[in-house]
């Protein structure tokens, strides 16, 4: 609940720029006898809880707090900061699907070293939750272009350089494939 709760909060504190390292917002505060009040609302969450969650990503060091004058505090994700979020954008990671197909098929193939298993291993399990099925051993496929999925998953575990890309019109099997995705 906290994690879900943690993860509205900083969506609602910087909006769409939520994955922006260098965004820096500036939030309208009062000031009471326990220090600031910050004038953040979230749907659902009391704002004794917003700010308690606040406190909390202060304690932890995932958000610093500037003030800039008297009634407004600049927000800054901390390096810690940006690996959370780092964290909940993998963890929401969808691939978005084209409303038509347009015949190609995108393929991830790679071949990462012994010593990297566990990244492999993490690397095959994201990409089956996304949707992509193992076509052979090291060889993935999908119909939909996710590439830049593919690349932050592989930057995410440290494999990117193993990792490649192929767009092909033409695959054998291609009717078996058609019906697994259910492109038929």
């Amino acid at each position: 609940m906290a994690y879900t709760i943690t993860k509205i909060i900083l969506k609602t504190i910087f909006g769409k720029y939520f994955f922006d390292p260098f965004y820096i917002p500036m939030v309208k505060t009062t000031r009471s006898g326990r220090g600031f009040n910050y004038n953040i609302k979230v749907k659902g969450v009391s704002s004794r809880k917003v700010s308690k969650v606040l406190w909390r990503l202060r304690q932890t060091k995932v958000l610093e707090f500037l003030e800039e004058g008297d009634d407004k505090v600049k927000i800054i994700l901390t390096e810690q900061g940006k690996k959370k979020i780092l964290e909940y954008r993998f963890d929401s990671l969808v691939i978005k699907k084209a409303k038509k197909w347009d015949g190609d098929w995108h393929i991830v193939v790679f071949d990462i070293p012994e010593n990297k298993k566990s990244a492999r291993n993490a690397l095959g399990e994201k990409m089956k939750n996304l949707g992509l099925i193992p076509f052979q051993k090291s060889v993935w496929i999908y119909p939909y272009n996710c590439q830049n999925e593919v690349d932050f998953i592989a930057e995410v575990f440290g494999v990117g350089k193993y990792v490649h890309y192929i767009v092909t019109k033409s695959i054998t099997n291609d009717n078996f494939l058609r019906s697994r995705f259910g492109l038929n």
